[in-house]
């Protein structure tokens, strides 16, 4: 969909998606892949409301579902594994692809093998870090699955504690980035300034990189050749699914391209614009059980969850 054309002052903005109990629902589902924080979990708490844990286990039992998200494989693969998902998990805003251990050894880490990975090569990388550092805006990237800053902040320690991760304090984070690294992170808490700050990396990257929030607080930098979308085609590649029988759910603009890629794209309820326009349909937040609600609507789950 798009915004206004040039037909004139009359035209409106596309209609909003219809709620899940209005909206036409697909005949037919292959695949599932869902976005984690804001839509599977509670984005202020983390929380995992226990039908959208059920629901998702059964469901992964009939069809192939899929993690998408930001988060690192190292934070993404425990909720994976309480998810029952057993699928490829696309990490990093679909800049990795990596499968889960086979077979499942329980407790602890376990790196399965890397499917596909889109690094932001080094000069991109550091050109975001220096925007972000004349700025005063906190900045980090990864390196080999670890999360890396260079002064230890309040903005640094917030972004670990949600995604459960450590933080590797180096003296000049552009000589950790020189080849290339998965995505850089500015943490900016207030809102406006978080405007500010996407506005300037796209302005001093253009094309070089994807720059897009996976909340409204971080402002992640990526291969512009990485993306949840192009990762779901990847991954739908490997089940032999056709994506137009695919179905994704988000709540965040990095979700935008992965609905986009879906035959069938669900957003939560009080998603940005920018996301409602590749969404056929609402669902409620992580707190109701919105993704169950949708499972079971496509009887992927039962009506319980």
């Amino acid at each position: 969909m798009a915004g206004l054309d040039e037909a004139g002052p009359d035209v409106r903005p596309p209609a909003s998606p219809p709620p899940l109990a209005e909206a036409r629902l697909p005949e037919r589902v292959d695949l599932v892949a869902l976005d984690l924080d804001g839509t599977c979990l509670d984005a202020h708490t983390q929380a995992l409301h226990p039908r959208i844990e059920a629901a998702v286990r059964e469901a992964a039992t009939r069809v192939p579902v899929v993690v998408a998200t930001g988060r690192p494989y190292r934070s993404a693969q425990p909720w994976a594994r309480r998810l029952g998902v057993r699928a490829p998990l696309i990490c990093y805003q679909g800049a990795l692809i990596q499968a889960m251990p086979d077979p499942d050894p329980g407790d602890g880490l376990v790196y399965g093998p890397v499917v596909a990975t889109q690094l932001l090569d080094g000069e991109a990388a550091r050109t975001a870090i220096r925007v972000a550092r004349a700025h005063g805006w906190h900045r980090q990237a990864y390196v080999d699955d670890a999360l890396v800053c260079e002064e230890d902040r309040p903005e640094a320690r917030h972004y670990a504690r949600v995604a459960a991760v450590a933080i590797r304090l180096v003296p000049d984070l552009e000589a950790e980035v020189g080849g290339g690294t998965v995505k850089v992170v500015c943490v900016v808490l207030d809102r406006a300034e978080a405007v500010r700050c996407r506005t300037a990396l796209r302005e001093a990257l253009g094309n070089r990189a994807r720059v897009m929030p996976s909340l409204p607080q971080l402002i992640e930098v990526a291969s512009p050749r990485a993306g949840k979308g192009q990762a779901l085609r990847r991954v739908c590649g490997r089940f032999g699914v056709e994506p137009a029988r695919a179905v994704a759910i988000g709540d965040a603009p990095n979700d935008a391209d992965m609905l986009a890629t879906a035959g069938f794209g669900v957003a939560i309820e009080g998603a940005p614009a920018e996301l409602l326009a590749h969404a056929d349909c609402t669902c409620p937040p992580p707190a109701r059980g919105g993704v169950a609600d949708v499972l079971a609507a496509l009887g992927l789950a039962g009506v319980d969850g």
